[in-house]
């Protein structure tokens, strides 16, 4: 499989809200239209289940588009919500032994939401 370009949002607060999602997807539909998303979750260790289906919906925005998002480095009691609530199919992650650099395969742009 060959790596596509993809832009970095990187969000570095410890709680992901359903606000906050919406600004990561403010930031993502604001990327070069060509780049798939990959949105680094390493600082977030709380988030809402509202949140991860703003996620969701945006995915299904950029797969209208020929665009993927993923995400990475979700931990602590947000990787067990997005665990519990069975959202592996609906919201991928990126692998977590990589850094969301080496998953971008060290390209483009990124930014801090």
């Amino acid at each position: 499989m060959v790596a596509r370009e993809c832009v970095t949002i990187r969000h570095a607060a410890a709680r992901l809200t359903y606000r906050q999602a919406c600004e990561l997807a403010a930031a993502a539909r604001r990327g070069p239209a060509a780049l798939d998303v990959l949105i680094d979750l390493r600082q977030t260790t709380e988030t809402t289940t509202g949140a991860l289906a703003r996620l969701v919906v945006l995915r299904l925005e950029l797969r209208q588009h020929g665009r993927e998002l993923r995400i990475t480095g979700l931990r602590g009691r947000a990787r067990a919500v997005y665990e519990v609530n069975g959202m592996r199919a609906f919201l991928p992650m990126a692998s977590d032994g990589r850094s969301a650099e080496q998953e971008a395969g060290g390209r483009r742009q990124s930014a801090e939401v």
